[in-house]
């Protein structure tokens, strides 16, 4: 985890690894790449789909329980356009009948490019 998103961390729970093939966490960090485009798109008010991000796979995941709501940190690998990098998203989740999601961080992991074959 970086050390913007560390000190974003503001819970001071415990963290658990959790498995990042876990079908609920892929569906978390898809949410996020989709949250992260909308707010881009609202933002930059782009109309083509060049600039959107889309979610290839989850690395690393982990949680921390908090009263009422999980906080999710999430490695994860996405495209946009031609070139794949690793993003870090962190999710917070809030527990009640219908969860409520809060992207907190989305942000690339500088320098740290994925091979892409020809």
């Amino acid at each position: 985890m970086s050390s913007s998103a560390q000190q974003k961390n503001t819970g001071g729970g415990h963290h658990e690894d959790i498995d990042p093939n876990d079908p609920y966490i892929q569906e978390i960090a898809k949410w996020a790449v989709d949250e992260h485009n909308s707010q881009k798109v609202n933002i930059c008010k782009l109309i083509l789909d060049m600039g959107h991000t889309w979610c290839k796979k989850t690395l690393k995941a982990a949680r921390e329980c908090i009263t009422g709501s999980t906080r999710y940190f999430i490695e994860l690998e996405a495209s946009e356009g031609c070139k794949t990098n690793k993003y870090y998203a962190q999710v917070l989740e809030l527990v009640c009948q219908t969860p409520i999601r809060k992207l907190e961080v989305f942000e690339p992991r500088i320098n740290a490019p994925i091979a892409v074959a020809n």
